[in-house]
């Protein structure tokens, strides 16, 4: 496979490394590495897989987050359990809120959509979602986004400070934080 371009080093999640048969360097959360003149950090963000890595680069505030955050969503739970995900998410949440979030996919028009189910009350939701409206309407990309963004409309990241998407979503008192992020990931599952 790699043949075809030699000198190419393959990254990838130390926790794959028996899945990606190409793999040249392996990373773990907490290592750093070198990409061009910059730094990039490796951050843990299993739940989607087991051994999800997103790449942050503190210096340029940007983060690569694959399918552990979208633009108003998650990604599904393949492999990862929801205090795994749940613990990944607030990580990717405690970055500076200038980081540009650029994600795997361009899913923000249907997340979108049930964001605005669970927390139909949240204003700046509302003004986002029509934002989003707006730029699809003109072809426009969606992506990226901020931390910023994502910690004032995300319903993954707002699970415990919400009580709108809790009730909507089935939470109780009893509930612990995990448990609720799992009622909010099952319900965008089924929605």
């Amino acid at each position: 496979m790699k043949e075809w371009n030699e000198g190419v080093q393959v990254y990838g999640p130390k926790d794959e490394e028996d899945k990606i048969p190409v793999l040249d360097v392996a990373l773990d959360h907490g290592d750093t590495v070198k990409f061009g003149n910059t730094e990039c950090s490796i951050i843990d963000v299993g739940g989607h897989t087991h051994g999800h890595i997103a790449y942050h680069f503190p210096n340029d505030d940007i983060l690569f987050s694959g399918d552990a955050l979208f633009a108003l969503g998650c990604g599904r739970m393949f492999e990862g359990n929801p205090t795994q995900f749940w613990n990944s998410l607030k990580r990717l949440r405690s970055l500076p809120d200038e980081t540009i979030v650029y994600c795997a996919h361009e899913y923000t028009t249907s997340n979108a959509k049930f964001a605005m189910s669970v927390e139909p009350g949240n204003e700046d939701l509302v003004t986002r979602t029509q934002e989003i409206k707006e730029k699809r309407a003109r072809e426009e990309p969606t992506v990226p986004s901020t931390i910023l963004q994502e910690k004032m409309t995300n319903p993954f990241l707002r699970v415990d400070v919400s009580s709108e998407i809790r009730n909507n979503c089935g939470v109780t008192d009893a509930d612990s934080e995990y448990q609720a992020f799992a009622k909010v990931r099952k319900a965008k599952d089924v929605f």
